[in-house]
């Protein structure tokens, strides 16, 4: 029997066939070419229907090879959301993570993120679902047939399996805000003291359980792409940091207990216990700005450009030097961080000899490791001193050989890079096996 799984990422949507019997697995990936521009650099959205098609397209192509499917599962990009009618149809675009409208200015000099958590005494950063509908709220940007709000990967079960309801489970619903991770429900007190009408939030449903059926075969409510990686890419949870670097970059850490450490988010993992993860805006998307930098300057000198192909071919190809104690320090906080967006990156340390292409490269992995492994040092003692083992999963440590030496050396580990292409979709995969 074969299982589907499908990631719902930023840039690209996956999907994996996975038959655990043979321990193979088939994947392919389109473009996500659902963005939608706005005159407002800090808006992000994306056509939630052009998304549903492209996950359409990729089940039936699996179903007309495969004729076997046990489950779908679902995964995608948290903490975003669509606003859906009484019949189950978007009637807003997708306000992706991306999505910077909670750090605009509201009142007191203080913005609608940090207005909502003092409100809530909830933890708030823009790009969370809540943040978003508050904001939308005030300005009167809340669609007037909107019945529910759910995460993209909410709506896609709910597409497939044929219901009006969006339905969600622990982990989505944590990347929403105001969620009581312990009890695993919406703070409803908290979320009404913002003046946010509660039945407007999806009903909760355990991870891993049946939300509908598409002809037949079982779709399972959508778990978040950050514990669909976990769960995709690691083998002994206990003993293993999980780094993923995409166009964001995490470190997650396994927990049995509930804890709450300054500057990490607690994730529940379905399946049981949490996840302690530390997020970056700028993971993968650092080395991108680099990239674009060395093309516009080739622009503006030559009249030509190169591929990114051929630019990210270039940048990955110098060595990686043995001492690097005089280079440049490359801090990649180039979009701020959740809880202070106004931070900005920087490049110290320049001195007449090491200013060139090669030492910013290096300088840039060296910064993108940098801010993961501060993360890890946040930790308890008693949770660092047992993870012996460095897993790497993300194009972004896949195709980057230089970011993998950089890695190792911070974090003083080998990396062990998952041999599944598409971690988060075949977590997915895995997910329902392991409720089988």
């Amino acid at each position: 029997m074969h299982f589907i799984g499908i990631d719902i990422g930023t840039s690209s949507i996956c999907g994996v066939v996975y038959h655990p019997s043979t321990q193979s697995v088939i994947s392919v990936t389109k473009e996500n070419c659902a963005n939608i521009s706005s005159p407002d650099n800090w808006e992000k959205k994306q056509d939630a229907d052009i998304i549903i098609n492209i996950v359409w397209d990729i089940v039936r192509e699996f179903q007309t090879r495969y004729k076997d499917i046990g489950g779908i599962g679902i995964t995608g990009q948290m903490h975003g959301i669509v606003y859906t009618d009484v019949q189950g149809n978007a009637v807003s675009p997708l306000y992706t993570w991306q999505d910077g409208r909670g750090n605009l200015r509201y009142k007191d000099n203080l913005n609608y993120a940090t207005h909502l958590k003092n409100i809530t005494g909830y933890p708030a950063a823009s790009g969370y679902g809540l943040v978003t509908h508050y904001y939308n709220i005030q300005n009167g940007l809340v669609p007037a047939d909107a019945f529910k709000l759910c995460t993209i990967m909410d709506y896609a079960v709910m597409k497939l399996s044929g219901n009006n309801t969006p339905l969600i489970d622990p982990s989505n619903a944590a990347s929403l805000g105001i969620f009581d991770k312990e009890k695993l429900i919406f703070d409803t007190e908290a979320i009404q003291k913002a003046g946010i009408e509660p039945t407007i939030l999806p009903e909760i449903m355990p991870s891993a359980s049946i939300a509908g059926y598409f002809e037949k075969i079982p779709v399972y409510a959508a778990i978040g792409d950050n514990q669909a990686s976990f769960l995709g890419s690691v083998r002994d949870k206990d003993h293993s940091i999980h780094i993923t670097v995409g166009t964001s970059s995490q470190i997650s850490i396994y927990t049995d207990r509930y804890m709450e450490i300054d500057s990490l988010d607690t994730r529940p993992l379905p399946g049981g216990g949490y996840l302690l993860v530390g997020a970056a805006l700028c993971g993968g998307y650092a080395y991108a700005l680099l990239r674009k930098f060395f093309n516009d300057t080739l622009k503006l000198f030559t009249e030509k450009e190169l591929s990114n192909a051929d630019l990210y071919k270039i940048m990955t190809s110098i060595p990686y030097p043995k001492n690097t104690k005089g280079n440049l320090i490359v801090d990649t906080l180039f979009d701020g961080t959740r809880s202070n967006p106004n931070e900005r990156g920087k490049i110290t340390h320049i001195s007449t000899s090491n200013f060139t292409p090669e030492n910013l490269i290096i300088g840039f992995v060296q910064g993108i490791s940098e801010g993961l492994y501060h993360y890890f040092q946040l930790l308890p003692e008693f949770l660092k001193t047992n993870k012996t083992s460095l897993v790497g999963s993300g194009n972004g440590i896949k195709k980057n050989p230089l970011l993998h030496k950089a890695l190792e050396e911070r974090f003083g580990h080998p990396v062990q890079l998952s041999h599944i292409q598409e971690e988060a979709a075949f977590g997915a995969c895995i997910n329902l096996k392991n409720q089988k």
